[in-house]
């Protein structure tokens, strides 16, 4: 959780217009996911077997691990926290330490300064599995305005039967632009607001706690869109994750979510775009068909205005978010929303740089890649893979290699498969290789079974921390049948080194499946009936994030 936390913090120190921290929200978002199922677990928890250690390599130990730091440092300061930090190298150089001996140390060093209960506020967060949801709302009641902060444990599932849990949690507090920090350790409290009774309120703000927000309809009211604006780009990123986590756990239908994200067809933010990317993706495994054509139709109406705004040509000064940025909005406008002209583009771009040797923007090379791939027929996939048989340039290769996965073809796909199974793939990629093919939307399902009968061959020839990932995208296989017969296979083929990473994955296949069911007839309705709207409705965001059910 240390070696994630100082690679971003010293990343961003070094190239701060990357935005590092912006972006490990992403990263941070995978955690999330987890931590929101039944099967979670601490970030620390007793070693009993190798297997156990094997199995704390996952997104708990590093993502929610390194996020927990960062919202610890932003809660305390950078120089206090770094005073911590020296203190215990100081203290324990050359010997051994636990856990809580950073905690103490980082506790001392804060003594004089602020006396804040690091050991007992980290211990309630590290070795206590799942995260708090915050529900906010403002009491008039009383005379003075009161705002009214309640936690419990934020799940996939309704967990109000279980013995709730509590958090100390650090928590940022901007009324108007004004913040404040403080503690809240306890279920509930009151916080007396002196501001304007119709002043704009957000909760975590900066962005980087550890939980989610659940506003009242009369708080979410006050962010407009003029605020929306003004907002730090985690904090609007935040907006997007919480809105589709309230989709997958029941509490807002995935039209209501489509409406929403028609606000966000001004944003210019990579991060912000990486995570309605997501989002898109996942909506489009619940329809088929068209349903799904006219859900193309309205990502090419969203991300239209993005990528007129930065256009297609890079221009020298600008950041490297921006080349990012374009190559992942001409990915989506194209494969996600099956747009022709950016298609035949991309195929001038491809062209011009694997068969003429152009100099061509990287993030445009691989984006293009990707498109002819997904968009591709067999010539193309004979091409792609000479060329990453030919390539001496490993980025290139891995590049070529990974494409082939993209294809939407059900015979190339098991082509893919078997090929990734012979010696012309390193054993350490294969895996990733036939993961991807499993993630395929069409298509999955035949490496799915590809993978189930060569078993054996991949456990006995890949890394042993690589056979969870090569089976964790057999979660997007959402129908009851697939979750069934991968509980069923499971049940006979464990993988003993990542038991609690399996148990997990199998857990959010049946949340899948379960979202599916729930959605696929009436998000097919509304998108067949309307048209993409351009306009949104602040008062949808009453309904975006997560609360009881």
């Amino acid at each position: 959780a240390f070696a994630t936390f100082m690679e971003v913090a010293a990343v961003d120190d070094y190239r701060p217009e990357w935005t590092r921290w912006t972006n490990f929200s992403l990263e941070r978002s995978v955690a999330f996911e987890t931590d929101s199922l039944s099967s979670t677990r601490p970030v620390e928890f007793e070693v009993r077997s190798p297997q156990d250690c094997e199995g704390m390599f996952d997104v708990l130990t590093y993502q929610k691990g390194g996020a927990l730091l960062r919202m610890l440092e932003q809660y305390l300061g950078t120089e206090r926290f770094r005073d911590g930090i020296r203190r215990y190298l100081h203290t324990h150089s050359y010997g051994n330490t636990e856990t809580s001996d950073l905690w103490d140390a980082i506790e001392e060093a804060v003594a004089g300064s602020g006396g804040e209960p690091v050991r007992a506020m980290m211990d309630s967060w590290i070795w206590q599995l799942g995260y708090p949801l915050l529900r906010v709302e403002l009491d008039t009641s009383r005379g003075t305005p009161e705002l009214v902060i309640e936690q419990s444990r934020f799940g996939f599932e309704d967990s109000s039967s279980d013995e709730a849990p509590l958090w100390i949690i650090p928590i940022h507090l901007r009324i108007d632009d004004v913040e404040t920090k403080f503690l809240l350790d306890s279920r509930t409290a009151r916080i007396p607001v002196s501001q304007s009774p119709t002043s704009p309120i957000v909760v975590n703000a900066g962005g980087h706690g550890f939980y989610r927000v659940s506003y009242s309809t009369d708080l979410l009211t006050r962010l407009s869109k003029s605020t929306l604006r003004t907002m730090a780009t985690i904090e609007r990123y935040t907006l997007v994750d919480d809105a589709w986590n309230a989709v997958v756990a029941g509490r807002l239908s995935a039209a209501d979510f489509l409406d929403f994200l028609t606000g966000f067809a001004e944003e210019r933010d990579f991060a912000v775009w990486q995570c309605i990317a997501q989002s898109l993706r996942a909506i489009g495994r619940l329809v088929q068909g068209d349903a799904y054509l006219a859900l193309s139709s309205r990502v090419r109406q969203l991300v239209s205005p993005a990528l007129t705004a930065i256009g297609w040509e890079p221009r020298p000064d600008e950041g490297d978010l921006i080349g990012k940025l374009r190559g992942l909005l001409v990915t989506v406008i194209a494969v996600n929303g099956g747009d022709v002209e950016a298609q035949e583009r991309c195929r001038t771009i491809f062209s011009d740089h694997s068969r003429n040797g152009t100099r061509v923007h990287p993030e445009l090379v691989a984006a293009a890649t990707t498109v002819v791939a997904a968009t591709g027929n067999r010539s193309d996939y004979e091409f792609i893979r000479e060329r990453f048989l030919t390539s001496d340039n490993p980025q290139e290769q891995l590049r070529y290699l990974f494409a082939l996965c993209e294809f939407d073809d059900p015979v190339l796909i098991g082509e893919t498969c078997e090929f990734a199974m012979s010696s012309h793939v390193k054993s350490q990629n294969a895996p990733f290789v036939l993961a991807r093919c499993i993630a395929a939307r069409r298509h999955g399902s035949i490496a799915w079974e590809f993978v189930k009968a060569n078993w054996s061959q991949a456990t006995t020839t890949f890394p042993s921390n690589s056979i969870v990932r090569m089976a964790d995208p057999v979660k997007f296989l959402n129908t009851v049948e697939k979750v069934r017969d991968a509980q069923e296979f499971f049940a006979k083929h464990p993988i003993p080194q990542a038991a609690k990473t399996l148990e997990q994955i199998l857990e959010r296949h049946h949340v899948n499946a379960r979202l599916r069911e729930r959605e696929e007839s009436r998000l097919s309705e509304f998108l067949l009936s309307t048209r993409a709207s351009t306009t949104k409705s602040t008062a949808l965001l009453n309904r975006i994030l997560p609360g009881k059910r």
